[in-house]
This record gives C-alpha cells, structure tokens and sequence, in this order.
C-alpha cells in the first residue's frame, strides 16, 4: 500500500517521487496518459519524426541533475554552438552565445556601442537573478509563525542582497516592476538586439513586452538558467528522454509509477485527505501530492463542499490563462533562412520579431481575445545537434506561435487552429523562403488542447502567472506557499508552487522536502 499518491507524472511529479522514495517512503505515481512527462515529453509527430511536443526548454538545477544521477540513467546533454539568433528578411542574422564574449564580438558588427554594453549588461542581469536563485533553496518563508530555518533562509538572502551594494540594490528593486521594453532601451540601440532580448521576459506569459512584471519574469529565467550550470541546455532524445530517466531513478529508489489512470477525484473526510478515485476505483492513502496546477487540483478534483468559499473565489481569482500554441513541424529538409552563412547559428533559439512594436502588436490579440496575424515566434530546429530525431538530412522544428489567446469569444479554435498555421507559416516564409515546400506534415497544439492533454489549466504552460503577487509567499496564494492546502494530506509539488515555471525540477524537490519535514501547510 503506497504511503503517498501522486497526481501526474511531470517532471516535478517524478522528482518529488524520487525524493519521497529515497527518503524511505513508498509513493505511488497516477498518470492519466500513457507516458511520463507531462508537457516535458518526445513525441513523433509523424513516422521518423520525433519533436518536443510542448515545452523545448530545459532548465533542471544542477542540484537535481546530480541527486537524481541523471546521466547515470541516459541523460546527455548537448552543448550548444549559438544561444540564440535573431532573424531579419534584409540584414545577417543577429547571433549570440552562451560564452559572452563571443556575443560581444558578434554584436559589435551590429552596433559597436551595443557590443561594449552587452558583457556589462549579462553580469548586471546575472548578480540580479543570483538574488532571486537564492531564494529556490529553500520553501518560502511560513509568514505567520517563521521557524527559525525560515529566519535563517531570508537572512541569508538578505546579506546576498546587502552584497549587491547600493547601485545593484537599487536596480533589483526598480528592475522587479519594470517593462523589460523600458529596461532594455536604457540598454541598447539596435531595436532587433532589444526584441530578441525582451523575448525570455514574456514568453509564456499575459505580458507584452510594455507591460509592468515583464523584467521580474526575465531574471527569473535567468536565475534558473545560472542554477541549470549558467548554461542552456539541451539533451540529446529532446525533454522526452529527461523525463523518462527521472522516472527511471524514481522507480530504482522505489516509486511505483502507473500510466493510464485518470484521477477523477481527491477523496477527503473531516476536512483529510483519504485517497483518490482514479479510472473508477479508490485507492486509499492519507498523503496526496498534486503534480497538477492549482486550478485544476482545487476546483476539478476536489468536492466544494470541502474548501472554504473565500479560498474557492481566490483560486478562481488565480491568474493562468494561457497565451502560447504550439506548432511542431517535420521538414524534408533545413530550411534556407534568410541572413545565416552557417547552420551552427540555428542550434540555439531562433527569434522571429524584429523591434519591440512588432511584439507588443502581437501581444495586443492576445488582449482583445485574437489570433495574431503576425506571430512572434519563438523557434528550435533540435535535429541540428541531434540528428538522431529525424531520417538522415531531414529536420523537425519546435515553435511557439505568440500570442495565441486561450478564449476566442468570436471564433471556434477548431477553424482558428488552421489559422493559427496558416499565418506561423506565412511569418516563416518571410524569413525562410520555400519552408512551406519542405513541410511534410504539421502538429498543433492549441491553448484549449493543452488544457486537455496535458492537464493545465487555461493551457497555461507555468501553471499561472509569474507575477508579483503570485511568486514567492503568494505561489499560488497567500498563506498557501509552502506546498500545502486547507486540507490536511493534500499537498502540491507542480509549477504553480515556488519558484514556479520552467522545466527546473526545483518546485518538486522543495515539495518533497517540505512533506519529508512534516510542515507542509
């Protein structure tokens, strides 16, 4: 009889599986598709052609990569010649690296005062979001009776943050409510450099790049990335073949992990979790972890009876609409982009958006509920460095179309879904004449369809907003930070708790942590 179920098998999930079980525990892990993963997975979307189905971006801290052994268990991650490339229909490409000084090279053929700028720019945004790494060590802080752990947790943050020194201070502070458009003008000249930098900061999120939060969002990503080795990652079988080895050290330290059992319903009694109703059957258990978003986890699962109203309305209050489709495209072969000598330079991310008005216009559909005509996109060609995805000389590529609203009042998705592909390959040929010739076939994912497959609410791909006031002590609610819920037993391990997002591993294995410790609340 397991100790602890687990609802959902995503990276989170398998991690606090993995903790649980090597802690001596006996988890049972309940996976409604047929596979691990969640949004982290390989798919082949058409025979030979295998692609990341949702997310392509892999941030796991290297803590978790190391306590998991995950290249013990077939992790090879794969370095990468470019981090990004920024594309334009009449100029070079715009390209940077992971190593800063080739970036600054690159740039300075660009704008050489935007060259010189670049270097002091990364180590701005790195001593930053070394801050706000800090605080993904440890739960956040019980705001009513803080333990002394707890104490000892925000002292040492505040002496990372007193190390800053008063220029540093005061930019964390300014830089935390700032529109990254705002911020990177105080930068930078050339409007492409500003676009394709402002890109990670509202990427997956109800934020233009006008629009307050947007640079919190940035060093968010940033702090993951320095976490993740200070490097982009990308592994060799896609996110896919992550996931499968987390599950694979899961089960060797003793979880038991099922496919294909649907969690219809959290059973509690007294106001305690008792078990789950999973494909029709209860299995009793008093300790229930929830890998999902806390929408669905509260509102779908869980009887209203058993949660007070005022808790009911502030879940329903909780921000996570999704604004991203995907578009996984097989090609016969590389595409020809515009501007690029050498195909090394596609390795990284590939940036269509060339100034930050071109951003926010696209943003502005997701405002007044539109598929946008013009996408920002998003782009990863992985068979570049893994060729293994794809029959010899062909290519898959991995897209997220921006913005794509997850309610359309005025139009079906099911006609918009054509739409929506119709106009990312429109936007493609502009920048890679011919593409749509080299398509042999096309997968897409809209916000409602991954609300329905993969299980998150809204098809919000961070289970909520990475806001202000839904980071931190208020991830997802106030008074609700440290992984637990009104209802003793059910806990939450999923990218809606701290530090939210990204493809890190962190939120599972502060979960774990937390339940391990008995103060989950």
């Amino acid at each position: 009889m397991p100790d602890a179920i687990i609802i959902g098998a995503g990276h989170n999930a398998l991690v606090s599986a993995f903790y649980l079980a090597k802690a001596g525990r006996r988890p049972l892990v309940l996976e409604k598709q047929d596979h691990v993963g969640g949004g982290a997975v390989t798919t082949e979307i058409h025979p030979g052609f295998r692609c990341p189905s949702l997310s392509h971006e892999i941030l796991l801290d290297k803590e978790v990569v190391g306590d998991l052994d995950l290249r013990r268990h077939g992790v090879e991650f794969i370095p990468l010649p470019a981090l990004s490339c920024a594309l334009s229909p009449d100029r070079p490409a715009l390209v940077l690296h992971d190593d800063v000084g080739a970036s600054v090279e690159s740039l300075r053929s660009f704008n050489a005062k935007d060259g010189e700028r670049y270097a002091e720019f990364r180590a701005t945004v790195e001593r930053l979001a070394s801050v706000i790494g800090a605080t993904f060590d440890s739960p956040p802080p019980d705001i009513d009776e803080p333990s002394a752990s707890d104490l000892w947790s925000l002292l040492k943050t505040g002496r990372r943050f007193r190390s800053l020194g008063k220029r540093d201070g005061f930019r964390l502070l300014r830089w935390v409510s700032m529109p990254i458009a705002d911020l990177l003008g105080e930068w930078f000249e050339d409007e492409r450099l500003r676009a394709l930098l402002a890109g990670p900061g509202i990427s997956g999120t109800m934020l233009g790049p006008r629009s307050a939060g947007s640079s919190l969002v940035l060093l968010l990503r940033e702090a993951c990335r320095l976490r993740a080795d200070g490097r982009s990652l990308r592994a060799r079988g896609g996110p896919g073949a992550v996931t499968q080895a987390i599950a694979k050290a899961a089960r060797e330290s003793g979880a038991e992990i099922r496919t294909g059992q649907a969690v219809q319903r959290i059973l509690v009694d007294d106001g305690r979790v008792t078990g789950v109703v999973a494909n029709g059957q209860e299995i009793l258990c008093g300790t229930v972890v929830s890998g999902l978003d806390p929408k669905t986890t509260f509102l779908s699962l869980v009887d209203p009876a058993e949660l007070a109203p005022e808790f009911t309305t502030k879940v329903r209050n909780y921000r996570a609409a999704g604004t991203v489709a995907k578009v996984n495209l097989a090609l016969a072969s590389l595409p020809a982009f515009r501007g690029v000598a050498d195909p090394r330079a596609l390795a990284g991310k590939i940036h269509i958006g060339p100034d930050l008005d071109y951003l926010e216009r696209a943003f502005d559909c997701v405002k007044y509920s539109d598929v946008s005509t013009d996408p920002w996109l998003d782009i990863t060609i992985p068979s570049i460095v893994d060729m293994e995805l794809t029959p010899p000389g062909a290519h898959v590529a991995s897209i997220y179309t921006h913005y794509s609203p997850f309610a359309l009042p005025s139009l079906d998705w099911q006609v918009a879904k054509d739409m929506l592909l119709a106009n990312t390959l429109a936007t493609l040929e502009t920048y890679a004449p011919g593409i749509r010739s080299l398509v042999v076939s096309a997968d897409v994912k809209t916000p409602p369809e991954l609300q329905a497959q993969v299980g998150v609410s809204g098809g919000h791909m961070f289970h909520g907003e990475l806001a202000l006031d839904q980071l931190f002590t208020m991830r997802p609610l106030l008074g609700h930070a440290r992984y637990g819920s009104p209802i003793r037993g059910l806990h939450l391990c999923g990218a809606g708790t701290h530090p939210g997002g990204f493809m890190t591993g962190t939120s599972g294995r502060l979960a774990a942590r937390m339940l391990l410790r008995g103060s989950a609340h």
